[in-house]
């Protein structure tokens, strides 16, 4: 109930936090969005599962490498795990898109200067 709760405040804040007026708020409630869709229960876990993507891919029109690199790899981070899970699709195709997500996070998220999300995203891409 309360990813349902966050996913109707996060849509609502949309209406104000536009892309247009607010890019980097509005960036970042498709992030968080992206994250209660791919968390969801309720619903078709397929649909909710491209909701994802889509909020993910939304975000990154704001959070670029050259703005904004270390949003832009964790969003790049969170892609690949739903890509990972997704249902839809080629298997093998939704895990080549997840390695490659993997691979641009670690672009930003070097042993030398991130060395935590460097491990972390090395395991993830390890599974």
């Amino acid at each position: 109930m309360n990813l349902e709760k966050a996913i109707a405040a996060y849509q609502q804040a949309l209406s104000v936090r536009t892309k247009k007026d607010f890019p980097i708020d509005w960036a970042m409630t498709q992030n968080n969005l992206g994250a209660a869709y791919s968390e969801r229960i309720r619903g078709d876990k397929a649909e909710n599962l491209e909701l994802a993507i889509k909020a993910y891919e939304r975000a990154l029109e704001v959070h670029t490498k050259k703005d904004f690199p270390e949003e832009w790899a964790r969003t790049q981070n969170n892609l690949s795990l739903v890509y990972r899970n997704r249902i839809r699709g080629d298997k093998a195709e939704n895990l080549e898109l997840a390695i490659k997500a993997y691979e641009r996070a670690l672009e930003v998220h070097t042993k030398k200067d991130f060395p935590e999300e460097w491990a972390r995203t090395q395991n993830n891409l390890s599974l």
